[in-house]
């Protein structure tokens, strides 16, 4: 008799505990637990207003200050491709091939690209252009980078027409921006005999509230200066 009181007492204090445990979850309940969560937190679709900013907002962003460095021009780090025949209307930006684009911050309620490619002579060529915030569209642009070969044209000859070899090279056009959007641009002769690279001359730009761009200061040295 005790025996049996004792082994119903044990089996009541067994189903007891039992009973006031929760059973831990299967693998599938805790996969769908899982699932549900990710779906609450997964961000809501972006809607576009236009397909312009659909396209353009998807592009590449770096922030600022940036700095021109040897051979940017060519490699255009960080861009995104863009269609060439979409450029001119989404960009205005004119004549380039192989192009590509990366969308900087915003200077206030004006959009910021940089747009690179090659030009009709497929020399490289970096434009800086502005857009309306609202519609998506151009309004202005500023060349940062381009390149020319300098010809008899362009240096100073002799009696008989010849150009010194000294004078024999290439005028670029390099830049910097500032996290104020003070946009540097010097002009820069690069000699194809050495390695010599002399500057003439250095403009300051920046981006109005109108998103075009305007002249802070300019040093033109010897580059462009008007002739007495």
């Amino acid at each position: 008799m005790k025996k049996v009181v004792i082994l119903w007492l044990v089996a009541t204090l067994v189903a007891g505990c039992s009973g006031g445990r929760r059973p831990l979850p299967t693998q599938a309940e805790l996969m769908r637990q899982d699932s549900l969560e990710r779906l609450a937190h997964r961000p809501k679709p972006r809607t576009f207003s236009t397909p312009e900013e659909e396209l353009l907002s998807e592009l590449p962003y770096r922030t600022l200050p940036m700095t021109y460095e040897e051979g940017f021009e060519r490699t255009l780090p960080g861009f995104g491709e863009v269609p060439p025949t979409q450029v001119p209307w989404l960009l205005g930006v004119e004549g380039l091939t192989k192009t590509k684009a990366i969308r900087l911050p915003d200077r206030g309620r004006t959009h910021v690209f940089l747009v690179g490619g090659e030009d009709a002579d497929e020399q490289p060529a970096v434009y800086m252009v502005t857009l309306d915030s609202l519609k998506w569209t151009p309004v202005d642009q500023l060349t940062l980078y381009e390149q020319a070969t300098a010809d008899d044209d362009d240096e100073e000859a002799d009696a008989d027409g010849f150009v010194a070899e000294e004078d024999l090279g290439q005028m670029r056009v390099e830049f910097s921006v500032t996290s104020r959007y003070e946009i540097y641009i010097q002009v820069v002769f690069q000699s194809f005999v050495d390695e010599r690279r002399e500057l003439e001359g250095v403009s300051v730009f920046s981006i109005g509230s109108d998103g075009k761009f305007f002249e802070l200061e300019k040093n033109r040295l010897n580059y462009g200066a008007e002739e007495d």
